[in-house]
């Protein structure tokens, strides 16, 4: 008989479940940041601006924003295993497609569709957590799934240069979709299929009512833009203020990204842990914004390699304490029922950051002919972020 949903929430194949969510979630960050790091080889090669190379993130983008909210949806009425499966096939088909990229318009289009992929994984993720693991150990676990986007940053900044050595940019892109789509092959083997609870549950517009009449998602969703704004910017043009602006090569780049992604994968397993113990999850996200403001300005005045990983660590870090913390108020504020839907819609507002960010960053760049204004802008992020986050009310939760 198949395994469906109805396990016992302790059940020690949470564990296993986690372990899939967590190489799903790695493989989609991996298969999106692994675009700066060849920035500065392939633009060159395409005739690419800064402008044009920067937007390619925002096409990833464009496509992730598409389907948070339809994915959601699907996560919450079909289960995680359907919505998963497709999403991470197709991203590994487009991505593994990038290596045929020979235009600025070829590649604008591929990264739509491996964003169209990548958007389900999110919410699908989420829902799963909400399904195996209890109200104590959730932080732990959004903790260990959120290590998942740095981690995504280290290997793509160590896997991504020595890929390009030895079997060139195109390679890059061919073996990272080859990886990703065999991950969807796994999860549709042993990730359980949906309970008929899980697809009888609830309607949409009755989602949709929860989410938009509640002022504590509303905020959330205005702190986790203002979060993004940051995070993703410095991963997106890091690589390049090293190389071209300080004259390094792309594998010292890559080092001091890794160092960045160091911080980010040990914060989120450390305050998720932590705040299951203490709570008090709007009080460590307050500090985590008030604290990366202003090392993140510090951070583009450096220029030795020893200040840029030794700060880099710290920004990573500093950020990466608030991710956890802003998905388990969006299932809190939501509840089960309309766990997954919930957090697709607030990812989809949190992914505009990622789409709007590195293209006016980039705009910035041509425009001044320099990286200066790029750090206060990225610090305006987590300022705005505080503002957002004061008038939360943490204690509410629902059924």
């Amino acid at each position: 008989m198949e395994k469906t949903t109805d396990k016992p929430k302790l059940s020690g194949y949470r564990w296993v479940i986690l372990t899939l969510m967590v190489t799903s979630f790695l493989l989609t960050f991996i298969s999106r940041m692994s675009w700066p790091p060849l920035i500065p080889v392939v633009a060159p090669i395409l005739h690419m601006n800064n402008t044009q190379a920067g937007s390619l993130m925002t096409a990833f983008y464009i496509g992730y924003v598409i389907t948070q909210i339809p994915a959601g949806i699907l996560a919450d009425r079909l289960g995680v295993r359907a919505v998963l499966t497709i999403s991470l096939i197709l991203e590994g088909i487009s991505t593994f497609a990038m290596h045929y990229m020979t235009s600025y318009d070829s590649g604008f289009w591929l990264r739509i569709v491996t964003g169209l992929g990548a958007g389900a994984v999110m919410s699908a993720c989420s829902r799963a957590v909400i399904e195996w693991f209890p109200q104590e150990e959730r932080g732990t676990a959004f903790g260990i799934l959120l290590a998942a986007p740095s981690a995504g940053i280290v290997l793509s900044n160590y896997i991504v240069p020595a890929l390009n050595s030895s079997v060139g940019w195109q390679g890059v892109f061919a073996v990272i979709g080859i990886v990703t789509g065999l991950i969807g092959i796994l999860i549709l083997l042993f990730v359980p299929k949906a309970s008929d609870q899980v697809k009888n549950s609830g309607n949409i517009f009755g989602g949709f009512k929860v989410i938009f009449t509640s002022r504590e998602l509303l905020l959330t969703s205005v702190a986790g833009f203002c979060l993004l704004w940051t995070e993703l910017g410095i991963a997106t043009w890091a690589n390049t203020y090293i190389k071209n602006k300080l004259g390094y090569s792309v594998a010292i780049a890559g080092l001091v990204m890794i160092f960045y992604g160091i911080g980010g994968v040990l914060a989120p397993l450390i305050s998720g842990y932590i705040s299951d113990k203490i709570g008090n999850r709007k009080n460590i996200l307050i500090f985590s914004y008030a604290v990366q403001i202003p090392f993140t300005i510090i951070f583009g005045y450096m220029h030795s390699i020893t200040m840029l990983c030794l700060i880099g660590f710290l920004v990573g870090f500093l950020s990466y304490l608030a991710n956890p913390h802003l998905s388990v108020l969006v299932t809190q504020f939501a509840g089960k029922e309309w766990s997954a839907t919930a957090t697709g819609t607030t990812n989809f507002v949190w992914q505009f950051a990622s789409m709007i960010g590195p293209l006016v960053l980039g705009w910035s760049i041509d425009t001044t002919g320099s990286f200066a204004s790029v750090w206060w802008i990225l610090a305006a992020g987590p300022l705005l972020g505080i503002i957002a986050l004061i008038p939360i009310r943490e204690q509410i939760k629902r059924a």
